[in-house]
């Protein structure tokens, strides 16, 4: 097969390079997509950061794609060439316990896009047929492509914390994820919805997507505020930044018997008391990872029936040659970006 342009990692805190390669052939089960768009998400900054290795150098991050089948091998029956797609970004075998039980993102023999294997900022890319799936018809590239990471990211963190229909809901950071958590929240029903941010101008688009409450962390302690706000707390609080004071606050935000669940990637030691944030006031500290393969027709469904509008998440655009000044605007939030996209 032809080569095709892609933007590869050697070395961390260094630029990528934009080189030839090649990709594999195409097996019996096997889909070639033309990558229309990619997303840039804080997992690829950390990576070129050097905040986690990837399994191999060079390799070409990006988990975040959307394209067009160009390709199929003869056991494709479920996608035709020109369908609209996205891709899975999470690679699980499908026969381990975590996989039998609706657990795969927990797959002990799971593989990443960006981490294992070659990910989306090319031109095209080949991938198993398990992990395509069609877009919904009134969606476009930009938005399909960080539905398989952002969206989905936080669609699966809603449902592991169980919100349900008048609770209060917190988010700590309007990022990418954080601002779906807001959409989210409100599709789910939540009565308050509570956006924690130091970023005016994102707390002001927060307000648009949903947020009853915006809290700015410029101006004062952001517990307390969130505590007066809401009479006590919330009932599910959702860290979207990944650091320790963010992690801890989170907890402090959640009224006795709530949920706090981390989402945002930390790398650090959090020091909490169990006894005193967790146990006195029964608050149940949940670890979100990534989703599972179930809820992406469930997210399809939403976003067809026009419950869930991602107009707006997309902030940002460059072409795949400008992908350095894309991871720039991504590490140094350059411009108050919610996602950044690339389009090959």
């Amino acid at each position: 097969m032809a080569g095709v342009l892609a933007a590869r990692f050697y070395e961390q805190k260094k630029p990528l390079r934009l080189e030839q390669v090649e990709l594999p052939a195409i097996s019996e089960d096997d889909v070639l997509i033309d990558i229309k768009a990619s997303g840039i998400c804080h997992s690829d900054v950390h990576l070129v950061n050097g905040l986690f290795p990837p399994a191999r150098v060079p390799i070409t991050p990006g988990h975040e794609i959307s394209g067009v089948v160009m390709e199929k091998g003869k056991n494709v029956t479920e996608l035709e060439i020109g369908d609209r797609v996205g891709v899975d970004y999470v690679f699980n075998c499908g026969t381990c316990y975590y996989c039998r039980n609706g657990m795969d993102n927990l797959c002990d023999n799971c593989k990443y896009l960006l981490l294992n294997l070659d990910g989306g900022w090319a031109e095209k890319i080949v991938v198993p047929k398990r992990q395509a799936h069609r877009l919904p018809s009134n969606l476009g590239f930009p938005e399909g492509a960080i539905m398989n990471c952002a969206v989905m990211t936080a669609y699966h963190a809603m449902k592991l914390a169980r919100v349900s229909v008048a609770e209060r809901v917190g988010v700590y950071g309007i990022g990418g994820i954080g601002m779906q958590i807001v959409r989210l929240a409100k599709v789910f029903g939540a009565s308050e919805i509570v956006a924690v941010g130091r970023n005016e101008e994102k707390l002001k688009l927060a307000r648009e997507f949903g947020a009853t409450t915006t809290v700015n962390t410029s101006e004062g302690d952001p517990v307390k505020m969130v505590r007066d706000a809401t009479g006590g707390g919330v009932d599910a609080a959702f860290e979207a930044i990944g650091t320790v004071d963010t992690v801890k606050r989170t907890i402090g935000f959640v009224r006795k018997g709530g949920r706090a669940v981390i989402i945002g990637l930390i790398f650090d030691n959090v020091p909490i008391s169990p006894g005193v944030d967790l146990m006195a006031p029964e608050i149940k500290l949940l670890g979100s990872s990534d989703h599972v393969k179930s809820e992406t027709p469930e997210v399809v469904s939403l976003i067809e029936n026009g419950r869930l509008d991602l107009s707006r998440s997309v902030s940002h655009k460059f072409p795949l040659t400008q992908v350095n000044e894309g991871i720039r605007i991504v590490d140094e939030e350059i411009g108050n970006p919610i996602r950044v996209v690339l389009e090959p």
